[in-house]
């Protein structure tokens, strides 16, 4: 947890982080430039529409478990943007945030046909796509270019390559880019940014977030959780694996060798997770 005699370094691509200061009245002004620049919509438009953090996605079937975007950005009530942070490699994870655009169209649709719009931006900081462009842009359209429908459109942002000096990005993106891109401490941020009130106003933001003994819980929380996943991913766990183990231990089943055999991991590494847990 974040204590003043400790300085902690701060992962601000952090879910329960990136939410939190995306969605803050005090960071409006370059969230605004960032996504105009992303999207071409009016800045001025952007500043004053509605700013939803943690949003609940409707769900399609009742066996679908309740999910949230990270941002969600209401200009009107059918011109909306979803906004996600993908700080880690998760299996389909872009098409399961493409389905809950699609969700958001057919949820909001009225029955005057009243289609709303719906772009989605992912920030992608493991480059899915291993591609050397800073974004890439989606539409539903056929080989010939001929876009199907105009009320949905995906972004991807890579953040490897939009903070990379060589590639010809819009400077609001390449800011915001290098802003995220490393854990720094409070004093780091306040140094790197001295005299940019736009930025010297998120971190402000950051730092009464990580004073917040409540938010730091989650945070800390989140930030296990990620460890424990780049943990799985170096030692071969795939994240079925890891769920089984950790929900069996905490139903209270501690025999090791139980745990190991029914999900196939060592027994090293469900030791570990009992240490963690």
């Amino acid at each position: 947890m974040f204590t003043q005699e400790e300085p902690k370094t701060i992962n601000l691509k952090n879910d329960w982080m990136f939410k939190a200061f995306m969605t803050k009245p005090q960071s409006r002004s370059m969230v605004a430039g960032l996504i105009s620049e992303i999207t071409g919509i009016d800045r001025n438009l952007l500043y004053h529409a509605t700013y939803i953090g943690g949003e609940e996605i409707a769900k399609r079937q009742e066996i679908q478990k309740k999910q949230s975007t990270d941002m969600t950005i209401k200009i009107t009530d059918h011109m909306q943007i979803i906004v996600e942070m993908n700080q880690a490699y998760q299996k389909h994870v872009f098409e399961k945030n493409s389905l809950y655009a699609m969700s958001r169209i057919v949820e909001t649709t009225t029955s005057k046909k009243e289609y709303t719009s719906i772009i989605l931006i992912n920030f992608d900081n493991f480059n899915q796509y291993e591609t050397s462009d800073p974004i890439l842009i989606f539409q539903i359209q056929d080989k010939k270019g001929h876009i199907e429908v105009n009320n949905y459109i995906s972004y991807h942002v890579i953040l490897e390559n939009c903070s990379d000096k060589n590639y010809n990005v819009g400077k609001e993106i390449k800011k915001f880019a290098n802003f995220i891109k490393e854990k720094r401490t409070i004093k780091q941020l306040e140094e790197k940014y001295e005299g940019d009130e736009e930025y010297m106003s998120v971190i402000r933001t950051v730092e009464e977030l990580s004073k917040d003994p409540e938010f730091a819980g989650y945070y800390d929380i989140e930030e296990k959780h990620r460890q424990q996943l780049e943990d799985a991913k170096e030692t071969g766990m795939d994240e079925a694996n890891l769920s089984t183990a950790k929900k069996l231990l905490q139903m209270g089943v501690n025999t090791i060798e139980q745990i190991a055999e029914a999900t196939g991991l060592s027994l090293e590494q469900v030791e570990k997770l009992k240490e963690e847990n």
